[in-house]
């Protein structure tokens, strides 16, 4: 497809998947290009703890969108089982999955696993190795420092060699891994462009020094949106719904790298070239300079915020299909 690429991640919470299914089957018939899933634990009415079943359950009701994880936090999966899934989703959607991965900063949710939040980043090497291996390999001998796997995967991937492996998150090492170790990057919503340009820069240097020098094609990023039909109802919703839920996470003890309390309480420090809020003219306008000067070609569109009525995604969808993404075809 020529132009900007557009996906979204819907509706979230787990008593919530009919409505996100409604959303995603209306997204593919307007044309949307991808629908994401992120994965956090423990929080009431918003996000899902488990990203994979839920884009299984969209995999039966689609047949020619991407299904991403944007993104599934690695330390709370064994690489055996998570390449298997990750085999078995590309699979059942004809070759339609990304693997966006992260290694996870929220403290609680390590708690709940029972897992160490120290050496997640040593551990997050030897869980992609392994599952490179078991995608690509007959089979797998492996034994590092925090996991041991002897044998093989059935059945391998549809797309080969595997299915693209996007990582998220921030911090030089980050960006090491995700230029050395994955197909991309993909920079999360809470980064202003200046960080975004200055990340990319970091992430091509390091795939440069790595002798990586096939050209990436993709350049996703992750925005925040909400579209009304004004720019004042729009922000509106953005005071009612999405500061409530940065001021609950964000400045509420989730231990953010770079959203602190007094950025998250401030809706218009984080319009700057972070939210994109207002009419769909309005929109358009903020998401220009991604597009000019980040080079954005894939749009993720986080629409849900706590509390967002369904009936208004169903709208923002109209929207955006039918006047944001035509702006940059």
């Amino acid at each position: 497809m020529a132009g900007l690429q557009v996906g979204f991640i819907p509706i979230e919470g787990g008593h919530y998947y009919r409505d996100a299914l409604e959303e995603v089957v209306r997204a593919e018939d307007l044309g949307f290009d991808s629908v994401w899933m992120e994965e956090h634990h423990s929080v009431t009415n918003h996000y899902w703890p488990s990203p994979l079943p839920v884009l299984a359950g969209f995999a039966t009701r689609t047949s020619r969108m991407r299904l991403g994880t944007d993104i599934l936090v690695a330390p709370f999966y064994h690489p055996v089982r998570l390449a298997e899934d990750t085999a078995m989703l590309d699979v059942m959607s004809g070759g339609r999955f990304v693997l966006g991965v992260a290694i996870g900063y929220k403290p609680d949710e390590f708690a709940l696993y029972g897992v160490e939040l120290e050496k997640r980043g040593a551990r997050f090497e030897e869980q992609l190795a392994i599952m490179n291996g078991l995608w690509t390999q007959e089979s797998v001998s492996f034994a590092g420092t925090y996991y041991r796997v002897d044998g093989r995967l059935e059945p391998k991937p549809l797309t080969r060699p595997h299915p693209p492996v996007w990582i998220g998150g921030w911090g030089d090492i980050t960006l090491r891994r995700a230029a050395t170790l994955a197909d991309n990057w993909v920079p999360g919503p809470t980064a202003d462009l200046a960080r975004l340009l200055a990340g990319k820069q970091r992430f091509i240097a390091n795939r440069r020094a790595a002798g990586r020098t096939d050209a990436l094609t993709e350049w996703p990023l992750t925005r925040d949106v909400i579209i009304a039909d004004t720019d004042r109802e729009a922000r509106e919703l953005a005071e009612k719904h999405i500061m409530i839920s940065y001021r609950k996470e964000y400045a509420g003890g989730w231990r953010h790298p770079f959203i602190d309390a007094s950025l998250a309480t401030d809706l218009d420090a984080l319009m700057k070239a972070r939210f994109h809020i207002g009419g769909p003219d309005q929109v358009v306008r903020a998401l220009k300079p991604f597009v000019s000067e980040y080079g954005m070609t894939h749009l993720i569109c986080r629409v849900f915020f706590p509390g967002m009525p369904h009936r208004h995604i169903m709208r923002e969808l109209e929207v955006i299909g039918k006047e944001v993404r035509p702006a940059f075809a």
